[in-house]
């Protein structure tokens, strides 16, 4: 039991107190500068009377006078997360002692202004700095599979010792700031050595002012003092500004490795892979080969999508299969070759194929393989004319980047003189020159090119072009309102409404990826050239806007026991608990409810267990438990379709929870009913109707009327939130889809005062170049970071196989499967249909390979699209090639004691296809990406066996053909 003395200041019980009592302070809506003493010794004595009400010490006190630790739950409703009056799903500032809790309001102030960096999820708060580490090291230093490669007030960009911070000084406050000069001998004018430059331009627009600034650099063998960098900052690990000399406007040899370099039997890159090869009898076919130019493209003759093992050997890419006789393998000690890639052909070229699932594309001309020729291959083989177009699907997204620049950089393509970074909050442009240095390698460029440094140039940027108007890369004022509390800086590549954020530091085996980067410039489709952008990026929860201009936090999600009363007055037992808009209806045997606060308190006050260690655990364990229940839920139930939420009885709708005695009087359970005068009022006073937007009625008893009302309350402001929620998505989708397809909306918006149906013009679509600030909303930063239990959840079209009906279904994106829901018209609660789709071994790939999978009756490139609207609003006139993907796995096989089994899959083993329908493209994009980004986090996971999936089979010796 908690008491409100205060024996000392230091020991843990008085710490943890003022931590939770900061966090519940600051949850509550208190403001850093009104905590003080006296506010931290009422908030510690709220949460103490809070302790005591709660349903854990009430229940025990009805069976004994004493107050002994509960350990275990006693039949109430639980909001997600909520521990001891703290959610923890939410992130707040960082913990302090008790002995500085005073000086809270000073330190958080101090972590907003002068941007000092922590882990994401850590609440340990920012040390000083170490001096800085090579741009290598520091990108190998962040943990692999971590979502947290971030620049932020609270979220290390790299680790501490190597992560610069932007200044967050407002712009007109600072001056221009000189750099002294500290050297034994003077400066040699520009242009008496050759190969260095005292000043090089950088260029900078905001909006339609164009202007020039000239930041100072230096270089390595001159003894330059830099700028004072800010506390807790290092200097950048490279000049982003090269010399004149070294910059190479377009030369093909600036980016292609000397061939010599590569053995003839060395192994550069080896993978299992999804491959589609074709044949045209065409020669000229594009240099960027995508998915624009196919559609445009006849006379191909295509297989069907198939495994393969390819691997970059030498100077060819070889593409092998199973044999079809069983054993062969096993005698001839390798799997057959069927068909060869020549890289030193002038008409082998690479592309990217499709930027939404990162498909990529070689096309060659045919070449003979040593093994014989198969008569089903010929054209691939023996043709003397035509072309062989493969296009390659890797589970991973960031494999499929380092195979693409690979490939892009040995097949000679050009890099750009400089990169253009956009800022999309002020829609401001900073171009950088790329040094690209020596010709035959990039080491320099990927140095230079390092996310810390470029964050870095960003600060530098503010200091030197303070003072000339409009030209400020950043408002000072708008970094502190967009890096205040947990947001980030990140950044990302953007092709038109799509986004490939720059996450993983490391590739899928642990190396370091020095092109994390610059790779993007390889990500270009067809004619459209991706743009590198910085974002912000947040934890938080999400906020509306409700009629009113009140705005509305997301609530916490709640979930607890109830009973539900069917027609004929039978009684199920049934737990509840909402994710992300969703209603999940479990059984009470897979319950999974959150362990009671006395385990939590007798963790935290052994003496033995950190308390910011144990919070960070309690978070993980709190996403995970969300997780089970969802793959145990046998239902689920979409909160936008829920009209209002009732109590049974009309004078209990007007009872207010502190002030009714009868409330109160409520034991609960079977206790309250044995007391009670009239045991059926008060099973009526327990109970509340959920009534659906179709007009059926779900009727539910809680525990006791006190559960009755919170179960009221919580559910009425959910559905709330989420219905207005689904308004502004909707709206977003609609602006996001009119911008990228350059017409206006098929309904316009007409004002109020001209509803009669008088003439007014449609509304002309934004710029196709506009930033789209709007799209971090789409591909949220969560969905890297696993910080919630359900990464994303929507509504399609689905059907099994290629030739089954569709059915509209509710997804729902787990950690490492998709769960799904089948959507009846007249069901309330949608029953679970499929097993879940596990994403162990699967593929995603989408567009006009999707289309082309489906049988010929059901699409064709030339065929109408009418326009489609749908009951929320959405309306869209994509053709089906545009609203398609196509989820390729294998069931996982389970071993003898349950667990999945780590046996190996040949590639020719059996697989499933499930083919989506989405609305529009916007929604089928984002669907494609966050797939995409779970199946990378399932392969980082797996490491060891998808190492095991890469060398298995052998290859064949064909070096001396």
């Amino acid at each position: 039991m908690l008491h409100e003395r205060d024996d000392g200041e230091t020991n843990p019980l008085s710490r943890v107190m003022d931590n939770y009592a900061f966090h519940f302070f600051v949850r509550q809506g208190g403001k850093l500068e009104d905590w003080n003493d006296d506010t931290r010794a009422d908030v510690r004595m709220e949460l103490v009377r809070r302790w005591r009400e709660s349903e854990w010490i009430r229940h025990f006190r009805r069976q004994s006078n004493t107050a002994a630790h509960p350990t275990r739950w006693a039949g109430c409703s639980f909001e997600i997360g909520n521990v001891l009056g703290v959610n923890i799903l939410d992130k707040h500032p960082s913990p302090v002692s008790g002995a500085d809790t005073a000086r809270v309001p000073d330190q958080v102030a101090a972590a907003v202004t002068s941007l000092s960096t922590t882990n994401t999820h850590s609440t340990t708060p920012a040390g000083p700095s170490s001096p800085s580490l090579d741009s290598n090291q520091a990108l190998s230093s962040s943990p692999e599979g971590s979502g947290n490669y971030v620049h932020s007030s609270n979220s290390a960009l790299l680790p501490p010792s190597s992560a610069p911070a932007l200044s967050a000084v407002p712009c007109v406050e600072t001056p221009v700031l000189e750099r002294p000069v500290s050297r034994a001998e003077s400066l040699v004018a520009r242009g008496d050595r050759p190969g260095v430059a005292i000043q090089s331009e950088t260029s900078i627009d905001r909006g339609n002012a164009h202007e020039t600034v000239r930041p100072r650099v230096h270089y390595p063998d001159d003894q330059v003092v830099d700028d004072p960098p800010l506390e807790g900052t290092s200097a950048p690990q490279g000049v982003l500004t090269p010399p004149r000399n070294e910059v190479v406007e377009s030369s093909a040899d600036a980016t292609s490795p000397a061939s010599s370099q590569f053995g003839v039997d060395e192994i550069i890159l080896r993978d299992r892979m999804l491959v589609r090869v074709s044949y045209t009898p065409l020669e000229g076919l594009p240099r960027d080969f995508g998915e624009v130019e196919h559609r445009y493209t006849t006379n191909f003759h295509e297989e069907s999508w198939a495994e393969f093992l390819v691997v970059w050997r030498g100077l060819r890419v070889e593409i092998y299969e199973d044999y079809t006789l069983p054993g062969r393998e096993f005698f001839t000690g390798h799997k057959k070759l069927a068909f060869l890639i020549p890289l030193t052909s002038s008409r082998t070229h690479v592309s990217l194929y499709s930027f939404a699932d990162l498909t990529f594309c070689v096309h060659c001309p045919p070449t003979p393989v040593h093994n014989g020729r198969s008569k089903a291959r010929a054209l691939f083989h023996g043709s003397k004319e035509g072309t062989n177009v493969f296009i390659f699907k890797i589970k991973s997204r960031t494999r499929a980047e380092d195979w693409l620049w690979h490939l892009w950089r040995h097949l000679r393509r050009r890099i750009p003189p400089s990169i253009e970074i956009n800022y999309p909050a002020t829609d401001t442009h900073l171009k950088i020159d790329i040094p690209l240095g020596d010709a035959a390698n990039l080491d320099r460029s990927y140095g230079v090119f390092s996310v810390n440094n470029i964050i870095e140039t960003v600060r530098r940027s503010v200091t030197s072009a303070c003072g000339v108007p409009s030209i400020v890369f950043f408002d000072s004022n708008c970094i502190k309102q967009d890096l205040r509390g947990s947001k980030q800086l990140a950044l990302v590549w953007r092709l038109e409404d799509q986004l490939q954020w720059i996450w993983q530091p490391t590739d899928v085996q642990g190396n370091n990826r020095q092109w994390l980067v610059l790779c993007g410039l390889s990500l270009k489709q067809g004619r459209k050239a991706p743009r590198l952008e910085i974002r912000t990026v947040d934890h938080n929860r999400e906020f509306v806007h409700l009629p009113d201009g009140t705005r509305m936090e997301e609530p916490p999600g709640v979930e607890g026991y109830l009973d539900r009363i069917k027609a004929q007055g039978q009684r199920q037992r049934i737990y509840v608990s909402t994710h992300d808009g969703n209603l999940f209806a479990l059984s009470p045997n897979d319950a999974n409810p959150p362990a009671p606060p006395s385990t939590h308190l007798s963790h935290m006050l052994d003496g033995l267990t950190d308390v910011n260690q144990y919070a960070e655990a309690m978070f993980r364990n709190e996403v995970e438990r969300g997780v089970t229940q969802i793959h145990s839920a046998y239902g689920v139930m979409d909160l936008r379709n829920i009209g209002s939420v009732r109590a049974v009885l009309p004078e209990a709708q007007q009872e207010e929870q502190d002030s009714d005695p009868s409330i109160n009087a409520d034991e609960g359970g079977v206790v309250g009913l044995a007391t009670a005068e009239d045991p059926l009022k008060l099973r009526l006073r327990r109970s509340f109707e959920i009534v659906l937007v179709s007009g059926r009625v779900i009727r539910l008893e809680a525990y006791s009327c006190r559960n009755c009302r919170e179960w009221i309350d919580k559910l009425q402001a959910l559905v709330t939130y989420w219905m207005y929620r689904r308004k502004e998505d909707v709206t977003l989708e609609m602006d996001i889809s009119n911008t990228i397809n350059q017409r206006p909306r098929l309904t316009p918006n007409l004002p109020k005062h001209n509803s009669h149906g008088s003439s007014t013009p449609r509304e002309a679509p934004q710029d196709l170049e506009a930033s789209l600030p709007s799209l971090t909303s789409l591909y949220r930063w969560c969905t890297l970071s696993d910080c919630k239990s359900v990464i994303k959840s929507g509504r399609a079209f689905m059907r099994s196989g290629f030739r089954r009906q569709y059915k509209m279904s509710q997804l729902v994106l787990v950690s490492g499967h998709l769960i799904h829901f089948h959507v009846r018209p007249n069901s309330a609660l949608h029953q679970r249909r499929w097993r879940d789709i596990s994403l162990l071994d699967a593929y995603v790939y989408s567009g006009y390979l999707a289309a082309l999978t489906l049988p010929r009756e059901e699409f064709g490139p030339s065929d109408p699209t009418p326009p489609r609207r749908y009951c929320d609003g959405v309306e869209a006139d994509e053709p089906v090639g545009d609203i398609l993907f196509v989820l390729w796995y294998r069931k996982p096989r389970t071993s003898t004691t349950g667990g999945q089994a780590s046996e190996i899959p040949s590639s020719s083993a059996k697989f499933k296809t499930v083919v989506f329908k989405m609305r529009n493209k916007v929604e089928r994009d984002a669907w494609c990406w966050a797939l995409g980004c779970e199946i990378e986090k399932v392969v980082r996971r797996n490491k060891e066996r998808e190492q095991r999936l890469r060398e298995t089979g052998g290859l064949v010796n064909i070096s001396h053909g």
